[in-house]
């Protein structure tokens, strides 16, 4: 339920440092003195670059954190070519069609309020936002909805052991077994409160809606690592409209100064052994090999782990163990639209009874554990977001479902779907099939009433597409004892190791698996790691002024936390 925030006050220790609080602390340092140049960023003065000179720079990928560098780059001067597989720019953020509503594939939310950049994009290009009602229903494993005083009191529950959990990966990080997920700490939690058997399997089947925030069961969550999944404070804005007007202003500069070659997949990055005065990175696509000054790869997590592209010579350990540590999420979601909104119009025959305070259907609904449908034997929780409330999305309300799957559940249904155009026939029975047990609990449904019939579905398939990276972003899941002490895992030293990318050689990375902390795996991580790493190489080459260090000025800072 991702309307849900979570705020680092609720569970921080007064008068402690927490490790993201350190991290932003860290990031806000950086963008104004690690961009002097250190003795990795030397060379460049070894070679003694005319600060004049056209400097040239590669962005691989055309998503956010790409077009985010590309425009800071070009604003001071630097002569830009953008390389994209895809044939539009955008990467994950992407729209299509349902019935005349443009959709958003990709992020629907805006992360925290405080210090976000996307926030004031979204304001300045006028896209409708809106805040969720904090509001849900829940339907047992027998397709029973559960008394809504009951639910709200054990979600409570749920929310303080979820605080708890953070308060403990964050003091005790270090002491904490890389195999211990979130599911064991809620057990234990549990078991301490001395609840029935009933509720305690109650309140863990509620718990799985984790699986939401990271694209994964719960059950993978690193207790360890899982103050990594903090985010930025303040409110959770769902984008009624969609991010086509954000991204179209992060890209307006790229599109109308840089090169941009679509349908362009890079293969390969070669990078010379710097010996000569004015060393070059060399690109190799199907059809072309070029010659750049510095690359910024902005490549998907789930694409390094997939060596595309490869690098001459490999990558630095440092990177290549960051690479192999860390881990991706396989979030899919899945809209289905009506002719109209009939849970929202609570006739007097409805079975569905609703407190009177309640004016309208939930905004969220969970079902836990069904064993009532043939399609889903392994009871896959799911999750949906009713889209249609006029008071929260204005006039952006549609009467559509939008469901969120991921784990084995989305690696099923994505399964199913591959082969088959989103416009057949077979696509959208497969996907009704499959979500009909659940809509059909909603109030008023009546299966003989046209209104109650879906009349489009569509579904993502990231983990399907290469180019995404076959996942959707990066999340910290548990992982095995090491062998030895030199090969524990430590993820904050592999995510800086991401963050800080191969300078020396040319080579940067960017993308929400390289920002900071408080953001990774959002859209707010990847614009800001694009940010951060086009000001460095500005900076690298004597290109950045007092005024260019601070970038956007909506950097993580001091005042943020």
């Amino acid at each position: 339920m991702e309307a849900k925030s979570h705020s680092r006050g609720t569970y921080k220790t007064e008068g402690q440092v927490s490790w993201m609080e350190q991290d932003l602390l860290d990031c806000s340092t950086d963008l104004k003195s690690s961009f002097e140049p250190t003795p990795i960023d030397r060379r460049y003065n070894a070679i003694l670059r005319d600060k004049h000179e056209k400097l040239h720079v590669c962005v691989v990928g055309a998503g956010f954190a790409g077009l985010r560098c590309a425009d800071v780059l070009i604003e001071n001067g630097v002569q830009v070519t953008i390389l994209e597989a895809r044939n539009r720019i955008g990467g994950r953020v992407h729209q299509m069609d349902l019935l005349n509503h443009t959709v958003d594939m990709g992020p629907n939310w805006i992360h925290g309020t405080l210090a976000n950049p996307i926030l004031n994009l979204a304001r300045k290009t006028e896209a409708a936002l809106c805040l969720a009602e904090d509001s849900m229903c829940v339907f047992d494993q027998c397709g029973q909805s559960i008394d809504m005083e009951k639910s709200a009191e054990f979600f409570e529950i749920v929310w303080s052991i979820i605080s708890d959990a953070f308060k403990y990966s964050n003091e005790d990080c270090s002491n904490i077994s890389p195999q211990k997920s979130l599911k064991d700490f809620f057990t234990q939690k549990l078991y301490e409160k001395k609840l029935s058997e009933e509720n305690q399997t109650l309140i863990l089947q509620m718990a799985e809606m984790w699986g939401a925030f990271i694209g994964d069961p719960w059950d993978k969550q690193s207790l360890k690592y899982f103050w990594l999944e903090e985010c930025l404070d303040g409110e959770n804005f769902f984008v009624a409209s969609n991010h086509g007007t954000i991204l179209q202003s992060v890209a307006e500069r790229a599109l109308n100064k840089a090169e941009i070659f679509l349908s362009t997949k890079v293969i390969s990055v070669e990078s010379n052994d710097g010996t000569e005065k004015h060393p070059k990175v060399l690109i190799r696509t199907d059809e072309q090999v070029f010659e750049f000054d510095e690359v910024v790869i902005t490549v998907p997590l789930g694409c390094l782990k997939r060596q595309e592209p490869t690098f001459s010579p490999p990558l630095p350990i440092s990177i290549i163990r960051a690479i192999e540590n860390t881990s991706y999420s396989s979030l899919e979601k899945v809209y289905i639209t009506f002719p109209a909104a009939f849970w929202d119009s609570l006739a007097s025959n409805s079975e569905f009874m609703l407190p009177e305070k309640v004016a309208a259907f939930s905004s969220f609904v969970h079902f836990l554990r069904p064993t009532y449908s043939p399609e889903n034997p392994e009871s896959w929780n799911l999750e949906l977001n009713s889209l249609s409330s006029p008071e929260t999305f204005g006039s952006h309300a549609q009467p559509t479902l939008l469901f969120c799957i991921y784990g084995p559940c989305a690696m099923h249904i994505t399964s199913l779907i591959t082969p088959l155009s989103p416009s057949s026939l077979e696509y959208f029975t497969i996907i009704d099939d499959f979500f009909r047990p659940y809509y059909s609990l909603l109030p008023n449904y009546v299966p003989d009433d046209p209104h109650c019939r879906p009349r489009a579905v569509l579904a993502t398939n990231w983990q399907n597409d290469r180019l995404a990276g076959c996942g959707s972003y990066m999340n910290f899941k548990v992982s095995d004892e090491p062998r030895t002490p030199d090969a524990e895992v430590k993820l904050e030293e592999d995510i800086r190791a991401l963050r800080w990318g191969w300078p020396e050689k040319g080579i940067w990375l960017a993308g929400e698996h390289t920002a900071p902390f408080v953001a990774l795996g959002t859209l707010t991580g990847a614009y800001w790691s694009g940010e951060s790493v086009g000001m460095r190489i500005l900076r690298a080459h004597g290109r950045a002024g007092p005024s260019e260090e601070q970038g956007s000025n909506e950097q993580p800072n001091e005042e943020s936390i």
